[in-house]
């Protein structure tokens, strides 16, 4: 788990060594242990590595920049340092992430003739390419990663993220350059890039609180989709796909016990290689089956294990109950930590400085501050992301699968029109496939429109309908593959840029390639019921991510697996009703967004007026609106935010200013 930058002149400009420093050292809380700075030709077939005493002295050869931050996991020794080349120079990478099957092909690698220095999954990664190609190395990697490959023999770059997108990259075409970062703040320290509102994306980000697929708020900067590769060359850029999202077979040949029993058996197998480090690793907690789930079986797997959980004083917020369920059924110890106001107001621009986007989640917030105090434990965390998405854990699933049962009674149903009235007033009318997609709009289109006038939803809905049609199966599993290909993204970056914030690993055992491959075969009726009772009282819960439910009632018993979703909600009045933040909003927040126009600012002053009246919905919206201000304030105004973080301090935007772009120099932002 590390940090990549760089940038590729297409018109063959000199690369300059000491804007690609400024790149790498923004995000040194990715990777605090070692960096390295590599300089190369494409066009030449040449590299140089870069030392931080010369950084001034390029001699003007080099047309190409990529640089890295490492966070040591395997192998502690200065070996696994990258860039890493291999031993003729002719080809290096960069390397973010694990892969938890790479020391499977030693053997076959040794017996081709490599000759190994380190003991690191990226010298696997690295001769996995010189035997088998990009194609042929992507196609045996599990594990999450973004891996950036030179190949001078070639004279082109591939940049490829993970089937599943657990790791982030971004790109952008800056003139005639070309840049890339695990973090979006890095491409500021590049003269070249203007850090512009792409007022296209608003819309979609005020609906969904998020951008799908490519999008992001910033213009020109692209996020490189799960399963794609970007092809560099000084003719010039290109993407491709590598992998898809597999669509179930028609039929299942697996009963539900069989299925299970695998189940079990893949997900166990999952835990343990991700148990593989050379430091300390742990759980996080949170008390819902997902990670409790992963914490048995990786107690099962390590002698002791180390849990880590946000609690709250207010019982309708606070897991602790069940924490305690499932730490002691582990035999795991567990470490809580009280998330109060300020939790919230101490850490939330920081934290925005660290997404790169609005905190469109609060409890972003309470990830933060769990991997804060985790990271003077332990250095790497597994949780129990993707398994909603992968196995349909929402109540949205248990409506699409309804659907999906009832599509081949569509005839006679329109010739009842009272009871296809009752259907569309429990399902919602309409295309199913744009229902599913606005369903997980978070904003009813009355607030919408009251808080930007023009509000245009189609763009953001078609762009999701491209996505949506990529599913080729049943209704309810394409709806899977568009969550995980959509919201998951989302979830799994706000993951990664929240504990990397201090240099804390995160990874996601349900998403290994074993796991995902062997739900993705089930029928529909292993995931989702569409019917369900708990009792006599009808749950939709219940009927939801079956096949883990039924493994963790072994453990937990129904009280735990069936109770009501409670999700890991903030009680964000409670935090907005707070002197400090307060005193933020009326100095800052509501003159920017008032002086900004984005929004509405009289529906905005309107709710913070009545704060203590508001329906959730009001309330989401409010934060949205102050979230989307925050951000702007950082990286639109290039406005410093207070320093919290303790590991390793970050440079300002002044050191990133200084060359090239003269812009006023703003000093003060958060150390990293």
């Amino acid at each position: 788990m590390c940090g990549i930058a760089g940038f590729y002149n297409l018109d063959g400009r000199p690369a300059d060594p000491r804007v690609l420093s400024r790149m790498v050292d923004v995000q040194r809380h990715r990777g605090p242990d070692d960096q390295g700075l590599r300089l190369f030709s494409l066009r030449g077939g040449v590299s140089a590595e870069c030392r931080k005493t010369g950084l001034a002295a390029a001699d003007g050869r080099f047309e190409g920049a990529l640089g890295f931050n490492r966070l040591s996991i395997l192998d502690l020794s200065e070996q696994g340092h990258q860039p890493m080349a291999n031993r003729e120079g002719t080809v290096f990478l960069a390397f973010n992430g694990e892969i938890y099957n790479a020391f499977d092909y030693t053997a076959e690698l040794e017996a081709a003739g490599f000759r190994f220095r380190s003991r690191s999954d990226t010298e696997v990664i690295l001769y996995l390419y010189e035997r088998h190609g990009l194609a042929g190395m992507l196609e045996r990697l599990n594990g999450m990663f973004v891996v950036v490959i030179v190949d001078l023999k070639k004279g082109d770059v591939s940049i490829a993220r993970d089937h599943f997108g657990i790791k982030p990259l971004y790109w952008s075409q800056a003139g005639g350059t070309v840049l890339f970062a695990s973090e979006v703040k890095s491409f500021f320290s590049h003269p070249q890039f203007v850090g512009e509102l792409d007022v296209e994306y608003l819309d979609e980000y005020l609906g969904y609180r998020y951008c799908a697929g490519e999008g992001h708020l910033l213009k020109g900067v692209r996020q490189l989709r799960p399963g794609h590769w970007l092809h560099l060359t000084p003719e010039g850029v290109s993407l491709r796909r590598y992998w898809q999202l597999p669509d179930p077979p028609a039929r299942s040949p697996l009963s539900a016990g069989e299925a299970l029993s695998r189940f079990e058996r893949v997900l166990a197998d999952s835990v343990s290689s991700q148990l593989l480090a050379d430091v300390k690793v742990g759980c996080q907690l949170s008390g819902g089956i997902d990670s409790s789930q992963v914490t048995v079986l990786a107690r099962k797997a390590q002698a002791d294990i180390d849990t880590f959980s946000i609690v709250f004083e207010d019982p309708a917020y606070s897991e602790d109950r069940w924490i305690s369920r499932a730490a002691n059924a582990a035999g795991a110890d567990s470490h809580r930590f009280f998330f109060t106001p300020d939790s919230f107001i101490d850490n939330v621009e920081a934290a925005t400085w660290h997404l790169d986007q609005p905190v469109n989640h609060p409890n972003s917030l309470g990830i933060f501050l769990l991997a804060q105090r985790a990271r003077r434990l332990v250095t790497v965390l597994l949780s129990g992301e993707g398994a909603d998405e992968l196995m349909g854990g929402y109540p949205r699933f248990f409506d699409a699968m309804l659907r999906h049962r009832l599509a081949p009674l569509s005839p006679v149903l329109e010739r009842v029109p009272w009871l296809q009235r009752r259907l569309d007033g429990d399902l919602g009318p309409g295309d199913p496939a744009e229902r599913f997609i606005t369903a997980t709009l978070f904003q009813s289109r009355r607030n919408l429109d009251r808080l930007r006038h023009g509000f245009r939803h189609e763009p953001a809905l078609e762009r999701r309908r491209a996505i949506f049609g990529e599913g080729g199966a049943d209704y309810l599993s394409n709806c899977i593959k568009f969550e995980m290909q959509t919201y998951m993204v989302d979830l799994l970056v706000r993951q990664d840029k929240m504990t990397m914030a201090h240099s804390l690993e995160n990874r996601v055992p349900y998403l290994d390639r074993n796991v995902v491959a062997l739900v993705r075969e089930l029928p529909p009726e292993h995931l989702v019921a569409a019917r369900a009772r708990l009792g006599r009282r009808p749950t939709k819960m219940r009927g939801t991510k079956i096949i883990l439910k039924r493994l963790a009632e072994r453990t937990f018993g129904g009280d735990f697996v069936y109770r009501p979703k409670q999700g890991f909600g903030l009680p964000l009045a409670l935090y907005f009703a707070d002197r400090r933040f307060r005193e933020l909003m009326s100095d800052r927040i509501l003159p920017g967004i008032r002086k900004r126009g984005l929004v509405a600012a009289e529906v905005v002053e309107g709710w913070w007026s009545r704060l203590g009246a508001l329906e959730e919905a009001e309330l989401e919206g409010l934060w949205i609106c102050l979230a989307l201000e925050m951000w702007a304030q950082i990286f639109l105004d290039r406005a410093g935010v207070p320093a919290t973080n303790e590991i390793q301090p970050a440079p300002s935007w002044a050191q990133a200013d200084a060359v090239g772009a003269g812009r006023r120099p703003v000093a003060g932002l958060p150390t990293a």
